[in-house]
Parts: structure tokens; sequence; C-alpha cells
């Protein structure tokens, strides 16, 4: 095969080496030494083809008359890649991938292509790995949890009084330390005309003092039985404490 690649050249050699006439444009001698291509590899070949096309293209361009007569070269060879040499003393670390789809492919990529550049040797053959993002996870919607509605707090009732006066067959007495009087929040005159009233505690709240009632919610009201009475201009009066109602 190597012959008949090499006969074409070595033509084109020989009728590049035969005299012109010296009243034409004269190329310039350009030397294709063919020894090597007749011994040696491809690639001897394909250097003796392009030192020819070569030299015909320096020709044209000493001579625009000259017609240039270019050789079909062989295909440069691909050279391979040496591998890596492998370090026999080299251990790659054990790696352990989880094994879940698609994460395992992609952990065991990492590790074979971490131990190549660690320890050299034939470049690992990686397994084609689908993109993370087509990995189906289960999304869990917490609900919110219904919370029991919460109680209006209720209003609990003032104390009430116990009731006194009324008429003479059915008369209603206080305890001791308490006493009679008309219900400030009802109409009528109570006791003072046989009406009912009610108890409430002998002491002395409001004043010049300002005393406060003992427990919280009471009102202080006026004390009827003193002449000092704040609707008609009467200034610091003392008073009774009663619950509202």
């Amino acid at each position: 095969m190597k012959s008949f690649l090499l006969l074409p050249l070595l033509g084109a050699l020989a009728l590049a080496q035969t005299p012109t006439d010296e009243t034409k444009c004269q190329c310039p001698q350009v030397k294709c030494d063919a020894s090597d291509a007749v011994t040696h590899a491809n690639h001897c070949v394909q250097t003796l083809c392009q030192c020819l096309n070569n030299r015909e293209t320096l020709c044209k361009e000493h001579c625009p008359d000259y017609v240039p007569t270019y050789l079909p070269c062989p295909a440069k060879p691909t050279s391979t890649p040496t591998p890596k040499p492998t370090d026999p003393s080299c251990v790659c670390e054990e790696v352990m991938c989880l094994q879940m789809w698609p994460d395992s492919c992609y952990c065991q990529n990492a590790a074979k292509q971490k131990c190549y550049e660690k320890c050299g040797g034939a470049p690992p053959t990686l397994q084609v790995c689908p993109p993370l993002s087509s990995s189906k996870f289960i999304t869990r919607t917490v609900l919110p949890t219904k919370l029991p509605p919460t109680p209006t707090p209720t209003k609990k009732p003032w104390p009430t009084h116990a009731p006194c006066g009324g008429g003479r067959p059915n008369l209603y007495q206080c305890d001791e330390g308490y006493i009679c009087i008309k219900d400030p929040y009802k109409p009528g005159c109570g006791p003072e005309c046989d009406g009912l009233g009610i108890c409430v505690e002998d002491k002395m709240c409001g004043g010049f003092a300002g005393f406060g009632c003992p427990q919280d919610g009471q009102v202080c009201v006026d004390d009827y039985r003193d002449d000092c009475d704040p609707k008609n201009g009467g200034a610091d009066c003392g008073g009774l404490c009663v619950w509202p109602h």
C-alpha cells in the first residue's frame, strides 16, 4: 500500500527536477527528501507530500503563469493519548454512596474521577446520570391545626345586698355592723315609706380623707344620714359602699 502512495510522489519529484527552458520563469529550487518515505512509516510519506505541495505553491508565487499540481496527501494519523501510568503504591479511598437514585450515580462518578486524578491509570468509564432536578421528592404539607375557640370570659355578677325594711308585718333587719339604706339604683323612697332597702356595711367612704371601699368594684354613694348632700352643693361628703347593679 505504501508503494502505491510513493509512486505519484516520486514521479512529481522527478518532474520537478527536469530542466526547463531557460527563457521561461525559473521556480525556486526546493529539495524534498524522499529517502525517509521509502523506509519509514506513513507520517514520512505525508511529510514528503506536504513538502512537494509547498514547493508548488512557492513556484506559483514566484512565477504567476505557472500552473501548480497538488498531490492528495494521506491523512494525518490520530495520536492516541498515552494513559497516565498507575502508581502501584497508590490506594484510592473507599467511598460509601447513598443507595438512592440518581444521587448514587453522581457519587460513584465522583469517586472514580477522584481516584483517577490521584492514582492515574486508564480514564474511568462514568455512568450517564439524569439531572438532579428530575428526581421526584415527596412534598409533605403540614396542615394547620384547628385550635379550639377561645372562650369568651363571662362577667361575674356583682354580689347582692341583703334586703331590709319593708312593712311592719314583714320587716327585715340587717346583721350587726350593717345599716339599712335606700337602694340608690332603684326609684322610690325605700325604708322611709315602708319600702324595701339594702343592707350595707356601716363604714364611711369618701369624705375629707377620701376613704376607699374595702372591696374592688364597690361604689361610694352619699350617706343620707348626714346633712352633707353633694347634689345640693355639699363637698367632701361622707358615703357608704354599695355594689353596682
